[in-house]
C-alpha cells in the first residue's frame, strides 16, 4: 500500500471516530437529567391526602352552627332636606376617611330631596320568641325595619327599645310557628387579649361573611357620636369589620357572643381597628329595654380618683389590695352625700358584686335605674362598712355637677418654688379675685412622675396629704417635711373639678 492510500485510510478512521464520539457526547448532553422510575405510560403516583385535622384554629363547626342565627337588618328612612355635615356625626371632622360605620346609613341624596333611603346592617337572634340585638345607629330614625334570615325568610321588626348611650337596640320579630335559631351570650369579661374571635355579618351586601382575628384590647373609650364616653367601653379587635357589619355578633372560639360589632377606625395610617360593644354591658340593660323601652341610668354623686388605686394609693392608705374605687370627692347634697359617704372611702362592692376598678363601679351604678337603692361595701379607716344609697338620675346629676365651682379661699402673692418634678407659685390677683386659692402649677418636667400622673401647668393645688395649702410658704414648709420614699397625695382643681394625684417622694 502506498503512502497516499495509507493517508486516506487514516483520515477516514479519524473522521469515523469523531462521528462516534460526537454521537455519544451529544446523547449524553440531550439525555433527561433524571430517569423515570416507572414507564412513561403509567400515571404519576401522588401521595395520599392527610385526613388529620388542619394545623391552626378551625372554626368551621362554630360558623356552621352560628350563621343561621345571624340576620340582615334592612331599614327604610325618609331623608328630609339635610346637608352632609361630617362634623355632626364624625368627631374627626368633615370628609374624614376614619368615619365610623354609622356614616353608611341614612346618606341623603346629593340634592337633599325628601325620598326614601335604604340602610343595611346586621343583627342576631337571642331568643326563640324573636328578640334580636343590633346597634342603635342601624335602626335610628327608620320608618320600616326588615329582618332577613339565612333560610330566605324575612320579617318586619319592631323596636322594643334602644340605648343610644352605648349604641344598642333590641328588636322583635314574629315568626309564627317557624323555628328561630339563636346565639348564646358569653362572658366578655372573661375574654383575654390575644384570644381568637369571629365576626359575622353582611358587609357591603355580602351576606354572612365570616372574618377572624383576636381581641386586640379591652375597655377602649371610643368617640362614637351619640354615645356616652363615661359609660361605653369597647372591645378592640383586628377581625375585619366593614360597612354593613354593624350590629352583627363577635363570637369567641366556642360560638358564644362576646360583643356586638359597632364601629371601625380606618385611615391612610391604620387598618384592622374595629370595636365591639361587650356583651356583658348588654346583659346589664337588656331587661330595662324589654320592660321600659329605654335605659335610665343611676347616679351616685362622687368623683373617683382618676388613675384608680395605684401602687402609691395602696402605700398611702396601707391597703391589702388594689381593687375597689377611691372616692376623691363627694358631690354636695348628692346621693352619696345623703347616704354618709366621705372622701377617701373605698367602694369594694355594689349589691354584693365586687368592684375591681372605676369602670366596674360606673357600669354597676349606671345599669340600675334612678330612685332604686343600692347596698355598698365601703372601706373606711381600715374597717368595712355597709351603706345604702338611693340613686339619682345620671343625666341630671352630671349636669348639676358640671356647674359646681370650688369654694373661695385666701390667696398670697406670686413666688416660685421647685420640687418633686414640678414648680408652683402663688396665685395671681385675677384668680384670687375669682374666689380660688391654693398654689398654681407653673411648670412640670416632662420626664417626671408628676407629668406621668397627669399634673399639668395651670392646675391649682389646694392641699398636700389633706392639709390645705394657700401659699408657696405653706407649700414649702410641708414639702420639706416629706419623708423620702413615702407616698403623698395632692389635691388639685382644674376647670372647677377636684381630683387627687398620688406621687412617691424620691429617695
Amino acid at each position: 500500500m502506498n503512502k497516499g492510500s495509507l493517508g486516506f485510510l487514516s483520515l477516514l478512521l479519524v473522521i469515523g471516530i469523531s462521528i462516534v464520539f460526537g454521537v455519544i457526547v451529544g446523547g449524553k448532553l440531550n439525555a433527561p437529567p433524571v430517569a423515570h422510575a416507572a414507564p412513561s405510560h403509567q400515571p404519576i403516583q401522588l401521595a395520599p391526602a392527610n385526613t388529620g385535622k388542619v394545623a391552626g384554629p378551625d372554626f368551621a363547626d362554630v360558623v356552621e352552627r352560628s350563621i343561621p342565627a345571624v340576620v340582615g337588618v334592612t331599614t327604610t328612612r325618609v331623608n328630609e332636606r339635610t346637608e352632609l355635615n361630617g362634623d355632626e356625626e364624625n368627631p374627626h371632622g368633615r370628609g374624614d376617611p376614619e368615619e365610623f360605620l354609622r356614616r353608611f346609613f341614612s346618606q341623603p341624596t346629593p340634592e337633599g330631596d325628601a325620598e326614601p333611603s335604604i340602610g343595611e346592617g346586621s343583627g342576631f337572634i337571642i331568643s326563640t320568641d324573636g328578640y334580636v340585638l343590633t346597634n342603635h345607629h342601624v335602626i335610628q330614625n327608620s320608618a320600616r325595619i326588615r329582618v332577613s334570615l339565612e333560610n330566605g325568610r324575612a320579617y318586619d321588626a319592631e323596636v322594643v327599645g334602644s340605648d343610644p348611650s352605648i349604641d344598642l337596640a333590641l328588636l322583635k320579630i314574629d315568626a309564627g310557628d317557624h323555628y328561630l335559631p339563636t346565639l348564646p351570650l358569653g362572658d366578655s369579661d372573661a375574654m383575654r387579649v390575644g384570644e381568637w374571635v369571629l365576626a359575622i355579618g353582611n358587609p357591603l351586601d355580602f351576606e354572612h361573611t365570616v372574618t377572624a382575628g383576636v381581641v386586640s384590647a379591652k375597655g377602649r373609650r371610643v368617640p362614637i357620636s351619640g354615645t356616652d364616653e363615661g359609660v361605653a367601653r369597647f372591645i378592640q379587635t383586628d377581625a375585619a369589620i366593614n360597612f354593613g357589619n354593624s350590629g352583627g355578633p363577635l363570637l369567641d372560639g366556642a360560638g358564644n357572643v362576646i360583643g356586638i360589632n359597632t364601629a371601625i377606625r380606618r385611615s391612610n395610617f391604620a387598618e384592622g381597628i374595629g370595636f365591639a360593644l361587650p356583651i356583658n354591658h348588654v346583659r346589664l340593660v337588656i331587661d330595662q329595654l324589654r320592660e321600659y323601652g329605654e335605659v335610665r341610668r343611676g347616679y351616685i354623686g362622687i368623683r373617683m380618683a382618676a388613675e384608680g388605686i395605684t401602687e402609691e394609693v395602696v402605700d398611702y392608705f396601707d391597703l391589702d389590695t388594689a381593687e375597689g374605687v377611691l372616692i376623691d370627692e363627694v358631690v354636695e347634697n348628692g346621693p352619696a352625700d345623703d347616704a354618709g359617704l366621705r372622701r377617701d372611702d373605698i367602694v369594694r362592692k355594689v349589691n354584693g358584686v365586687s368592684i375591681r376598678d372605676n369602670s366596674d363601679l360606673i357600669w354597676q351604678i349606671s345599669s340600675i335605674r334612678p330612685d332604686e337603692t343600692v347596698k355598698l361595701d365601703v372601706l373606711r379607716d381600715g374597717k368595712l362598712r355597709k351603706l345604702e344609697v338611693r340613686l339619682a338620675d345620671r343625666d341630671e346629676g352630671l349636669r348639676a355637677g358640671n356647674n359646681r365651682r370650688p369654694e373661695p379661699r385666701r390667696a398670697e402673692p406670686e413666688r416660685e418654688f421647685e420640687g418633686l418634678g414640678f414648680a408652683v407659685r402663688d396665685l395671681k390677683d385675677e384668680l384670687r379675685d375669682g374666689g380660688v386659692s391654693g398654689v398654681t402649677v407653673s411648670r412640670v418636667e416632662v420626664d417626671s412622675q408628676a407629668f406621668e400622673k397627669g399634673l399639668r401647668r395651670g392646675m391649682v393645688i389646694i392641699s398636700i396629704n389633706g392639709t390645705q395649702v394657700d401659699s408657696v410658704e405653706e407649700w414649702q414648709a410641708i414639702a420639706e417635711s416629706l419623708e423620702p420614699g413615702t407616698s403623698i397625695r395632692l389635691g388639685a382643681v382644674v376647670n372647677g373639678s377636684g381630683f387627687s394625684i398620688f406621687l412617691r417622694v424620691p429617695d
